[in-house]
Protein backbone atom coordinates (compact mmCIF):
# COMPACT_ATOMS: atom_id res chain seq x y z
CA UNK A 1 0.00 0.00 0.00
CA UNK A 2 1.27 3.47 -0.86
CA UNK A 3 2.37 5.76 1.94
CA UNK A 4 1.04 9.30 2.05
CA UNK A 5 4.27 10.74 0.69
CA UNK A 6 3.86 8.51 -2.37
CA UNK A 7 0.17 9.03 -2.94
CA UNK A 8 -1.12 11.12 -5.80
CA UNK A 9 -4.28 13.16 -6.14
CA UNK A 10 -5.78 12.89 -9.62
CA UNK A 11 -8.76 14.47 -11.29
CA UNK A 12 -10.92 12.21 -13.43
CA UNK A 13 -13.41 14.75 -14.66
CA UNK A 14 -14.20 18.44 -15.12
CA UNK A 15 -17.00 19.64 -12.86
CA UNK A 16 -18.56 21.28 -15.89
CA UNK A 17 -18.49 18.04 -17.92
CA UNK A 18 -19.45 15.30 -15.45
CA UNK A 19 -20.04 12.69 -18.16
CA UNK A 20 -16.55 12.96 -19.63
CA UNK A 21 -13.67 11.32 -17.82
CA UNK A 22 -10.11 12.51 -18.41
CA UNK A 23 -6.99 12.79 -16.29
CA UNK A 24 -6.24 16.45 -15.66
CA UNK A 25 -3.78 16.68 -12.78
CA UNK A 26 -1.51 14.54 -10.66
CA UNK A 27 -0.41 16.15 -7.43
CA UNK A 28 2.00 15.06 -4.70
CA UNK A 29 1.00 16.08 -1.18
CA UNK A 30 4.27 15.18 0.52
CA UNK A 31 4.54 17.42 3.59
CA UNK A 32 8.34 17.40 3.45
CA UNK A 33 8.18 18.84 -0.06
CA UNK A 34 5.75 21.51 1.10
CA UNK A 35 8.21 22.39 3.88
CA UNK A 36 10.74 23.15 1.16
CA UNK A 37 8.66 25.90 -0.42
CA UNK A 38 8.55 28.00 2.72
CA UNK A 39 5.66 26.56 4.75
CA UNK A 40 7.23 25.18 7.88
CA UNK A 41 5.62 22.20 9.59
CA UNK A 42 7.12 21.48 12.99
CA UNK A 43 8.07 17.79 13.34
CA UNK A 44 5.90 17.40 16.43
CA UNK A 45 2.87 18.69 14.48
CA UNK A 46 3.27 16.54 11.40
CA UNK A 47 1.23 13.74 12.93
CA UNK A 48 -1.64 16.15 13.53
CA UNK A 49 -1.36 17.54 10.01
CA UNK A 50 -1.37 14.03 8.56
CA UNK A 51 -4.54 13.28 10.52
CA UNK A 52 -6.08 16.51 9.27
CA UNK A 53 -5.27 15.57 5.69
CA UNK A 54 -6.94 12.21 6.20
CA UNK A 55 -10.02 14.14 7.29
CA UNK A 56 -9.70 16.42 4.25
CA UNK A 57 -9.75 13.41 1.95
CA UNK A 58 -12.79 12.03 3.74
CA UNK A 59 -14.66 15.35 3.51
CA UNK A 60 -13.69 15.87 -0.13
CA UNK A 61 -14.85 12.38 -1.07
CA UNK A 62 -11.39 11.26 -2.15
CA UNK A 63 -11.20 7.62 -3.19
CA UNK A 64 -7.77 6.07 -3.78
CA UNK A 65 -6.25 9.54 -4.07
CA UNK A 66 -8.73 10.77 -6.71
CA UNK A 67 -10.35 14.22 -6.52
CA UNK A 68 -12.04 16.52 -9.02
CA UNK A 69 -10.73 20.03 -9.66
CA UNK A 70 -13.09 22.86 -10.67
CA UNK A 71 -13.63 23.56 -14.35
CA UNK A 72 -11.94 26.67 -15.71
CA UNK A 73 -14.90 27.53 -17.95
CA UNK A 74 -16.90 29.01 -15.06
CA UNK A 75 -16.15 32.74 -15.18
CA UNK A 76 -18.21 33.69 -12.12
CA UNK A 77 -16.69 36.15 -9.67
CA UNK A 78 -16.44 34.06 -6.53
CA UNK A 79 -14.37 34.52 -3.35
CA UNK A 80 -13.61 31.81 -0.79
CA UNK A 81 -13.22 33.12 2.77
CA UNK A 82 -11.78 30.73 5.39
CA UNK A 83 -11.35 32.41 8.76
CA UNK A 84 -11.47 31.13 12.35
CA UNK A 85 -13.50 34.03 13.81
CA UNK A 86 -17.15 34.59 12.89
CA UNK A 87 -16.97 38.35 13.49
CA UNK A 88 -14.08 38.75 11.03
CA UNK A 89 -15.80 36.55 8.49
CA UNK A 90 -18.96 38.64 8.76
CA UNK A 91 -17.05 41.91 8.25
CA UNK A 92 -15.25 40.61 5.16
CA UNK A 93 -18.38 38.99 3.72
CA UNK A 94 -20.45 42.15 4.09
CA UNK A 95 -17.65 44.32 2.69
CA UNK A 96 -17.29 42.17 -0.40
CA UNK A 97 -21.04 41.96 -0.91
CA UNK A 98 -21.44 45.74 -0.62
CA UNK A 99 -18.50 46.77 -2.81
CA UNK A 100 -18.18 43.94 -5.34
CA UNK A 101 -20.50 41.72 -7.35
CA UNK A 102 -18.68 38.61 -6.22
CA UNK A 103 -20.36 35.60 -4.65
CA UNK A 104 -18.80 35.07 -1.22
CA UNK A 105 -18.44 31.53 0.15
CA UNK A 106 -17.39 31.26 3.81
CA UNK A 107 -16.36 28.65 6.35
CA UNK A 108 -14.41 28.57 9.62
CA UNK A 109 -13.13 25.04 8.99
CA UNK A 110 -9.90 24.84 6.93
CA UNK A 111 -10.69 21.23 5.99
CA UNK A 112 -14.03 22.33 4.58
CA UNK A 113 -12.22 25.21 2.88
CA UNK A 114 -9.93 22.74 1.13
CA UNK A 115 -12.95 20.78 -0.05
CA UNK A 116 -14.70 23.91 -1.32
CA UNK A 117 -11.57 25.05 -3.16
CA UNK A 118 -11.60 21.81 -5.15
CA UNK A 119 -15.30 21.83 -5.92
CA UNK A 120 -15.75 25.22 -7.58
CA UNK A 121 -13.52 27.82 -9.26
CA UNK A 122 -12.69 30.98 -7.33
CA UNK A 123 -11.14 34.29 -8.31
CA UNK A 124 -9.33 34.80 -4.99
CA UNK A 125 -9.03 33.32 -1.50
CA UNK A 126 -9.12 35.12 1.88
CA UNK A 127 -7.57 32.87 4.54
CA UNK A 128 -6.81 33.24 8.22
CA UNK A 129 -3.15 33.00 9.13
CA UNK A 130 -3.60 30.33 11.78
CA UNK A 131 -6.14 27.63 12.63
CA UNK A 132 -6.03 24.99 15.36
CA UNK A 133 -4.12 22.44 13.29
CA UNK A 134 -3.26 23.95 9.90
CA UNK A 135 -1.75 27.34 9.22
CA UNK A 136 -3.25 29.47 6.46
CA UNK A 137 -0.06 29.31 4.35
CA UNK A 138 -0.01 25.52 4.64
CA UNK A 139 -3.66 25.31 3.60
CA UNK A 140 -2.88 27.50 0.60
CA UNK A 141 0.12 25.41 -0.40
CA UNK A 142 -1.98 22.23 -0.22
CA UNK A 143 -4.60 23.80 -2.47
CA UNK A 144 -1.89 25.03 -4.84
CA UNK A 145 -0.54 21.49 -5.04
CA UNK A 146 -4.01 20.24 -5.95
CA UNK A 147 -4.17 22.81 -8.76
CA UNK A 148 -0.74 21.88 -10.10
CA UNK A 149 -0.50 19.82 -13.27
CA UNK A 150 2.56 17.68 -14.04
CA UNK A 151 1.20 16.24 -17.28
CA UNK A 152 -0.40 19.03 -19.25
CA UNK A 153 -1.11 22.78 -19.22
CA UNK A 154 -0.29 24.12 -15.80
CA UNK A 155 -3.19 25.32 -13.69
CA UNK A 156 -2.48 27.88 -11.01
CA UNK A 157 -4.45 28.38 -7.82
CA UNK A 158 -6.05 31.80 -7.35
CA UNK A 159 -4.20 34.45 -5.38
CA UNK A 160 -4.70 34.73 -1.62
CA UNK A 161 -5.11 37.43 1.00
CA UNK A 162 -4.11 36.43 4.54
CA UNK A 163 -5.74 37.92 7.63
CA UNK A 164 -3.67 38.02 10.83
CA UNK A 165 -5.05 38.01 14.34
CA UNK A 166 -2.90 39.85 16.91
CA UNK A 167 -1.13 36.70 18.15
CA UNK A 168 -0.83 34.92 14.81
CA UNK A 169 2.66 34.16 13.45
CA UNK A 170 3.97 36.31 10.64
CA UNK A 171 4.10 35.10 7.07
CA UNK A 172 7.20 32.93 6.46
CA UNK A 173 10.01 35.03 5.00
CA UNK A 174 10.21 32.78 1.93
CA UNK A 175 6.63 33.71 0.99
CA UNK A 176 6.90 37.47 1.46
CA UNK A 177 7.71 38.09 -2.20
CA UNK A 178 5.39 35.43 -3.63
CA UNK A 179 3.24 37.11 -6.29
CA UNK A 180 0.33 34.81 -5.45
CA UNK A 181 0.00 36.50 -2.05
CA UNK A 182 -1.88 39.74 -2.64
CA UNK A 183 -1.65 41.07 0.90
CA UNK A 184 -1.34 40.17 4.58
CA UNK A 185 -3.86 42.25 6.52
CA UNK A 186 -3.58 42.61 10.28
CA UNK A 187 -6.57 43.46 12.43
CA UNK A 188 -8.25 45.86 12.79
CA UNK A 189 -9.15 45.46 9.12
CA UNK A 190 -9.28 48.57 6.93
CA UNK A 191 -11.97 48.22 4.30
CA UNK A 192 -10.03 50.21 1.68
CA UNK A 193 -7.01 47.94 2.07
CA UNK A 194 -9.12 44.80 1.79
CA UNK A 195 -10.78 46.06 -1.38
CA UNK A 196 -7.43 46.99 -2.88
CA UNK A 197 -6.10 43.52 -2.08
CA UNK A 198 -8.89 41.76 -3.98
CA UNK A 199 -9.17 44.32 -6.80
CA UNK A 200 -6.89 42.37 -9.13
CA UNK A 201 -9.32 39.43 -9.05
CA UNK A 202 -12.81 40.94 -8.74
CA UNK A 203 -14.30 44.23 -9.85
CA UNK A 204 -14.48 46.66 -6.96
CA UNK A 205 -16.98 49.51 -6.77
CA UNK A 206 -15.69 52.88 -5.63
CA UNK A 207 -16.44 52.96 -1.88
CA UNK A 208 -16.40 56.78 -1.92
CA UNK A 209 -19.03 57.04 -4.67
CA UNK A 210 -22.40 58.29 -3.58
Amino acid sequence: MEGRSERKWKTLRHIGSPQEESEIAIVDTNLDEIDGVGVEVAPELKGEVEAALEEVEKKAGVVDGIVALPAEEDSSERVLVVLPKASTTRLIRETLKNFTAAEVVTTSDPLRGFELALQRPYRIFVFGMQFETLSGPLLYELISKAYGNEHGPKRLAPGVVFVREEKDPKLPEELNKDVRIKDVISKPIRIDRLLKAVSSAVEVLDPTAG
